[in-house]
């Protein structure tokens, strides 16, 4: 039996809908035969209906592989595109993308020239990430008509997303040349131009097209953009003023009118910012940019009653949905904004009163703002149950100590450390305060007293032995950074801090340098593990090499004082001793703190280069 091919072209058919070169005809009620085939996996013969439907043309009917379809003596059934096409599609709901692609590979191999199935082709190479293959097929489906600016519109985003911006512009254009009333060719171009800050064509494209588009709103905003990127707000004024008339429900242009009468604000724009801003919110009652910024300009001028009536009633929604606090948080603590974040906070407050997460925001805000007293005063007010409790603790403490109020610093953490004698967070900070006071011993106790309780606690095991080295303990300093890392190999802080006690105690010069070495090579640029390494090579005599990294250290570290005395040091054993008294000079005026041995070494080298005063 001969069969007709159909040309396919997706899912999508009506009875007695055109389609394909050959206009051949494909009833609606065929395709769900190839689907309901398709599930079952059983074979069929014709239907006497599906001809008749068909004009009296044989239509394939398709079976599901290794089921023999039942036919006549001497007859086989071809399997067409829209058996392969339907396979493809039940593999894609279940997630095999490798089978759906292979499936529908034959598809196309049977129909080579339906631009239908190269597109579901094209989405699946994508899904998959295949860019090079979608890509491919792309320009396949071009070559069947070059010009269909639909598929020259695929070809062109395919281009833009792989980086390939000229080749992109180029089809652009030419679909522009094609069909001027192709709306979404302008607007990727638009970006293109704008994106390589080529406003002329981006203007000269945007006008062309409310010529040829003229109910485009995007037209009208784009150029509102490039009239304010030009300075000319007025323009800017009349674009987006248009966009808004074309579709009434858009935000964007409302947002840019605002900027505009903002910039800069005069007596007779409060009314219209004010409006716009209720307007959006008229349109999307949970913007989260326009709640913030009404009341926030209420407050600034003049009219606090409303700002705080909108807060309030923010601060209420915000225990059911707290995205507001987040948008809040990002935008005004992120950009610095802390005297806007303290009003919107405090006022939020009014409406939650019991919201720990606000008390913990208005305390950063004023904590900010150097208004230590009312930080303290909100960090207070989090509850115990809150995620942000132990930070306003810690907060609390560097208020204190900021203010010079150390003791009462060490105070409120010891009572909050009876209050928590389990908090590894507590008992760290605490030990730090102690260590900063030079409370050495009490330092290592309370360390001690936390490793008993999180024995495998790596941060402890470290501080510990920082504070042992302090406390001249260099040998139990040496056991604490050894467990350290024990516990964790790639501690390169560790790994530095031991490999550089042994360097300056002159002992297992080796061992240090392989120990710095692997510090080095889990933090490359680290200019304070170089300065160990350097100052190994100082200990072994080899002052050239030392010189060199020590360099290097400097340059990393933009100067420390402690590493260009070490320069310095390498400097004058390598016989170089201007350039010795050239860094011990320039460490001296980087230190902030006394450095009598650096004074001592500076006099000493004057005198061997200048002879005694």
């Amino acid at each position: 039996m001969t069969t007709a091919r159909i040309k396919f072209i997706g899912p999508n058919l009506l009875p007695g809908v055109e389609f394909g070169r050959d206009r051949q005809r494909l009833p609606w009620i065929c395709l769900h035969v190839v689907l309901v085939l398709a599930f079952l996996g059983a074979g069929c013969t014709q239907s006497p209906k599906i001809v008749k439907a068909v004009e009296s043309k044989a239509i394939e009917t398709p079976a599901m592989p290794a089921v023999k379809p039942a036919v006549s003596a001497g007859e086989e059934i071809e399997a067409s595109s829209y058996y392969y096409y339907t396979r493809s599609e039940l593999y894609k709901r279940t997630g095999e993308f490798d089978k759906s692609i292979d499936e529908l590979l034959k598809a196309v191999k049977i129909d080579p020239e339906s631009s239908f199935l190269m597109k579901e082709l094209i989405a699946l190479y994508l899904h998959k990430k295949d860019t090079t293959k979608a890509l491919e097929t792309a320009q396949d489906l071009v070559a069947i008509d070059p010009e269909d600016t639909d598929s020259l519109f695929i070809l062109a985003k395919l281009k833009q997303m792989l980086n390939q911006i000229s080749e992109a512009t180029d089809i652009y254009q030419k679909i522009l040349q094609l069909n001027p009333d192709q709306e979404n060719a302008y607007l990727p171009l638009g970006q293109i131009y704008m994106d390589a800050d080529n406003m002329d064509e981006a203007f000269n494209l945007y006008t062309n097209m409310v010529k040829h588009v003229p109910d485009s709103y995007a037209a009208h905003f784009f150029l509102g953009r490039i009239h304010i990127i030009r300075n000319n707000p007025e323009y800017a004024e009349k674009e987006f003023l248009k966009t808004i008339k074309l579709h009434p429900e858009l935000l964007e242009p409302r947002f840019e009118l605002i900027n505009i009468y903002q910039t800069p604000e005069t007596k007779d724009s409060i009314p219209r910012i004010i409006k716009l801003y209720n307007e959006i919110l008229e349109i999307d009652e949970n913007n989260i940019q326009a709640g913030l910024e009404l009341p926030l300009f209420y407050h600034y001028h003049g009219e606090e009653d409303k700002a705080s009536d909108m807060l309030a009633a923010i601060g209420k929604k915000n225990m059911e949905d707290p995205s507001f606090i987040r948008f809040a948080s990002r935008e005004l603590l992120g950009n610095k904004r802390f005297n806007d974040a303290a009003i919107v906070f405090t006022g939020m407050l009014k409406g939650a009163p019991e919201d720990s997460t606000l008390e913990f925001l208005a305390g950063v805000s004023y904590d900010s703002l150097k208004l230590t007293r009312k930080a303290i005063h909100h960090f207070l007010k989090v509850k115990p149950d809150s995620e942000y409790y132990k930070k306003s603790i810690v907060h609390i403490a560097f208020s204190y100590n900021e203010n010079e109020q150390t003791e009462k610093a060490i105070g409120f953490l010891e009572v909050k450390h009876r209050e928590l004698p389990e908090d590894m967070d507590i008992i760290t900070y605490l030990a730090a305060f102690y260590e900063g006071e030079e409370a050495y011993e009490k330092s290592i106790n309370l360390l001690n007293e936390g490793i008993n309780l999180y024995p495998d606690a790596v941060d402890l095991f470290f501080r510990l032995g920082v504070v042992q080295d302090k406390f001249g303990q260099k040998q139990a300093c040496i056991q604490s950074m050894k467990r350290a890392i024990e516990l964790d190999p790639d501690n390169a802080n560790a790994l530095n801090y031991l490999g550089y006690t042994y360097a300056d105690l002159g002992e297992n010069l080796d061992v240090a340098k392989s120990l710095i070495l692997k510090a080095l090579s889990l933090k490359p640029d680290d200019g304070f593990i170089t300065d160990s390494l350097g100052w190994v090579y100082y200990k072994k005599a080899q002052f050239a090499e030392a010189v060199s990294v020590l360099e290097k250290a400097v340059q990393l570290t933009q100067g420390d004082p402690v590493i260009i005395e070490h320069l310095g040091d390498a400097y004058q054993k390598d016989n170089r001793l201007e350039k010795a008294l050239e860094a011990y000079k320039k460490a001296r005026s980087k230190s902030k703190t006394a450095m009598p041995d650096l004074d001592a070494k500076i006099r000493n080298m004057e005198e061997q280069l200048n002879g005694p005063r």
